[in-house]
């Protein structure tokens, strides 16, 4: 690590001299790295465009997210401004530098959404959406150039086994039972859980080492398990959701044009509800009654996403399912 430290940090102290409109752009990138932009964007596919493309949106970012946490947790490697007064954190940056989730999520999400465009044009874009997320982290510094490129790397290794399982996976689901598909996200949830646990003791977390808690501040409180199970709970929902949809028959994100605007205006309300009404009610400490609570919060919040809001569009005849709507000419 710190071979790796040494040769990433004068390029981190370079880009701290960046002129104000690169810095802007970096933190344009970073936006559309951030997980609140993904959280816009998919339910807006899934309620109102493409509600396949949507789910699968939605997934990749979820497993992404949850392997991301988790390598964090493992690593346990600083980010610039932790370990030189030389590099200044121009965004918010609270967990562990490596590998960078921004990067890693950008070659994955973004990744899969080129690999669905038909038109070369299209791919490009999302080529050089991912580089300039990427870049981004480093001109804004919170990450050191090899946690970047080693999100990528990782990134673009769960976009090849994605694409590769998907089909498959999807088959399973299909062939089974729901007793069987509950089962089974049960046990996928759990995989984005329990190694976390041998990594880093839940209610005792360590201190950072050396001086890393000076520069990264005092609320800096990285080896939490708010991010993992944020993203836990709401792959539970998720799924959850979308088993309980399907065997009902499914949801269509066709309709006219202000069905689907007001489709996706109606379900960011309920988004809304959970996350700032339960936000403002459960707790957010370091414990066990905290922790469930967030998982539950965020899991309702998955379960809104698939399931609860494609029935409430459903009844006020806002949408259809899936299995009565007639297939575009």
């Amino acid at each position: 690590m710190e071979f790796l430290t040494e040769l990433s940090l004068p390029i981190s102290i370079w880009f701290q001299t960046a002129p104000g409109w690169l810095v802007a752009v970096s933190k344009g990138f970073t936006f559309l790295g951030n997980t609140a932009f993904y959280l816009l964007i998919m339910p807006a596919l899934f309620w109102s465009i493409d509600s396949v493309l949507g789910i699968r949106i939605g997934i990749m970012l979820l497993v992404s997210g949850g392997i991301n946490s988790l390598l964090k947790l493992g690593f346990q490697w600083p980010r610039p401004f932790w370990v030189s007064d030389r590099v200044e954190n121009l965004v918010d940056a609270t967990g562990f530098g490596f590998p960078s989730g921004h990067a890693q999520n950008a070659a994955s999400i973004w990744g899969l959404l080129g690999a669905s465009f038909p038109k070369k044009w299209q791919r490009w874009v999302t080529v050089l959406v991912i580089l300039g997320i990427g870049i981004s982290r480093i001109a804004l510094g919170v990450h050191f150039t090899h946690d970047v490129l080693m999100g990528w790397l990782v990134g673009s290794l769960i976009l090849v086994i994605y694409l590769l399982l998907e089909k498959r996976v999807a088959a399973w689901f299909k062939e089974h039972s729901v007793p069987n598909q509950l089962l089974a996200l049960v046990a996928c949830t759990s995989l984005l859980i329990l190694p976390a646990l041998a990594l880093v003791p839940p209610f005792d977390p360590p201190s950072l080492p050396g001086n890393w808690d000076l520069g990264a501040g005092i609320d800096v409180s990285p080896y939490s398990y708010h991010d993992l199970l944020t993203v836990a709970g709401a792959f539970f929902g998720l799924g959850l959701g979308l088993i309980l949809l399907e065997n009902k028959g499914g949801f269509s994100s066709q309709g006219q044009v202000w069905q689907r605007i007001f489709r996706y205006l109606l379900g960011l309300v309920g988004v809304a509800v959970l996350y700032l009404g339960l936000g403002s009610i459960f707790p957010d400490q370091v414990d066990l009654i905290s922790y469930v609570l967030r998982f539950l919060r965020y899991s309702l919040i998955g379960l809104w996403i698939s399931w609860g809001a494609p029935v409430l569009f459903i009844s006020l005849k806002l949408a259809e399912r899936a299995d009565t709507t007639t297939p575009p000419a």
